[in-house]
């Protein structure tokens, strides 16, 4: 007969630290894994709670991969701020470019949560529309005044550029093989020889 493995007892934590921690341990097993590749079970066993604990702090995993998605977006900007104050001169720009595809090719399950989850919050009472229109003006009106000194309409700009990275992230997804880094700073290049 074999011996059953213990389940480590729970450890004690305030609310926050232990949403704080089902937010980091997911994130990692999405990133390792697949988000398709992870359960509530997974999430809960990794933490050493029970999947009820888990549901006390995050109501369904819809919710908790939004949260997972606003956890990304806060360490990639607060990873940004620390390299350099928040600026998207001509060359800083393309830096933030190199960076961004960087952390992607670093973490392709989160990559694909973000697509799968983008396309099914087209719909208006999916659990992520909110969180994917409040990105969407965000990283447009973060482009559109970073590109204001140097490029005649920046509006234009801003939903060129963000239509150009997701539908490359797409088919990187679909395709490893493509170089998601080279491809671009070769985008981005031409844009910066156009207006330069």
């Amino acid at each position: 007969m074999q011996a059953q493995t213990a389940r480590p007892r729970p450890r004690r934590l305030e609310a926050s630290e232990r949403r704080r921690e089902i937010i980091e341990v997911s994130t990692q097993l999405i990133a390792e894994r697949g988000y398709r590749g992870v359960s509530l079970d997974n999430i809960a066993e990794a933490c050493g709670i029970t999947k009820q604990g888990l549901l006390h702090h995050f109501r369904s995993k819809a919710e908790l991969l939004v949260a997972v998605l606003e956890y990304r977006d806060e360490v990639d900007l607060a990873e940004s701020t620390r390299r350099a104050p928040r600026s998207l001169t001509r060359a800083g720009f393309r830096e933030e470019i190199r960076e961004s595809a960087r952390r992607s090719i670093a973490r392709p399950g989160i990559v694909q949560l973000y697509a799968v989850l983008s396309a099914e919050a087209l719909d208006p009472e999916h659990p992520a529309h909110a969180y994917f229109i409040r990105r969407l003006n965000w990283t447009r009106e973060l482009l559109r005044q970073g590109a204001v000194s140097w490029h005649p309409d920046p509006e234009g700009f801003a939903i060129e550029l963000l239509s150009f990275i997701d539908g490359l992230q797409l088919n990187w997804l679909r395709d490893p093989s493509i170089d998601l880094e080279a491809r671009a700073l070769q985008y981005v290049d031409r844009i910066l020889a156009e207006y330069s």
